[in-house]
């Protein structure tokens, strides 16, 4: 099945990365998405957009068992072209400054 994220091959690869993290890496990391797209986006933050959100309690994705990665990964979903290529930007550079022991 194909992700909405697949067709940006560098942020599908840099998002995939949340999935073994350990929550005390991933939360800033998170915090800064947020923080980044409350600033070029700021109409994807609001609780009417947030009703928009896909939440299939059924059938969960890895990432919709922590909220704050549901968050982010639905507004990365809604968010512009623009927005995600800074997200991408963001991720590369906090990349190189993670312990290699990054993963739970």
């Amino acid at each position: 099945m194909s992700r909405w994220y697949d067709k940006r091959p560098k942020l599908g690869k840099n998002l995939d990365k949340f999935k073994g993290m350990k929550q005390e890496i991933r939360e800033p990391i998170l915090n800064g998405i947020i923080d980044l797209v409350k600033h070029s986006q700021p109409s994807l933050m609001t609780i009417e957009k947030a009703f928009e959100f896909r939440l299939n309690c059924s059938r969960l994705r890895w990432y919709e068992h922590d909220p704050h990665c549901w968050f982010v990964f639905n507004v990365l979903e809604r968010a512009n072209i623009s927005t995600l290529e800074s997200v991408e930007e963001l991720l590369e550079s906090v990349e190189e400054l993670l312990p290699s022991r990054m993963c739970a």
